[in-house]
């Protein structure tokens, strides 16, 4: 707790009289952009496996959380020991079946148990059972969330076959839109598969956001595996035909695997 005192102590001094400027001049809203950075970058260092990384980013991130806390402590709101105090209440309000007498013995049997603690016990109800998932949430994480709501209340497939043959239906769907269809209805056929593909990845207990970007990563380290070959070939990508560059792709997924 030394440590942890002398970082509020570190934040508070950067924003008192005297201490840093950029600190001192930052708001709620100027550190949205720093929040999301830094929870990226955490993401990033999850995804290399590489704890002394890791280490670093969860740090920036709580550096964050203190600022947050800082501001509004000084418009006398609350402070970062109110915080601490609201989500260890929190933690053991949602766990009854840890610190009480309840019974939750597998992963769904606790979420559900901590879906109505938040409805009943919390009072945090919304007009629709698939409300309050935030809307800044990327999209792809945003639709699981909103669709594992509806599951919830048994609108659901069965199976996964059943959610296979849906995500044909929108592709099919997609490609009749292609042959002749409207700017708008082809976004809205695209998004209809999207949507599907994500129903696809939570019955295979798949978080679609985290394959996104386990996909976007393949892509960049095959790209630059592919740059790599042109170059030592004495070629280059810009201005290479078709396939040469195919074959120059298959050459760098070997690599790269």
């Amino acid at each position: 707790m030394d440590d942890f005192r002398k970082l509020v102590e570190v934040m508070d001094r950067l924003r008192a009289e005297g201490g840093c400027e950029w600190d001192r001049a930052q708001t709620h809203a100027s550190l949205r952009q720093y929040l999301l950075e830094e929870t990226h970058e955490v993401l990033d260092a999850i995804a290399l496996k590489e704890p002394s990384l890791l280490c670093e980013e969860l740090g920036d991130l709580l550096l964050q959380i203190l600022f947050h806390a800082q501001i509004a402590k000084e418009a006398g709101e609350f402070d970062i020991a109110d915080v601490i105090t609201s989500i260890t209440d929190k933690m053991v309000r949602r766990h009854p079946h840890v610190f009480s007498d309840a019974t939750a013995d597998t992963p769904e049997a606790v979420s559900r148990q901590w879906d109505h603690i938040k409805r009943t016990v919390e009072n945090r109800n919304h007009p629709s059972l698939v409300g309050g998932v935030p809307k800044t949430l990327p999209s792809l994480l945003r639709a699981a969330k909103i669709t594992k709501k509806a599951a919830r209340v048994g609108f659901d497939w069965e199976s996964t076959d059943q959610v296979l043959a849906k995500v044909d239906e929108e592709l099919a769907e997609l490609k009749e839109a292609v042959s002749g269809g409207s700017g708008n209805e082809l976004e809205h056929e695209l998004g209809d598969i999207l949507f599907a593909l994500v129903n696809l990845a939570r019955f295979l207990k798949i978080n679609p956001e985290i394959a996104l970007r386990s996909a976007n990563t393949r892509f960049e380290r095959r790209f630059a595996a592919m740059e790599k070959i042109a170059k030592e070939s004495g070629s280059s990508i810009e201005g290479t035909d078709l396939a040469t560059l195919d074959k120059f792709w298959e050459m760098a997924k070997k690599i790269t695997r």
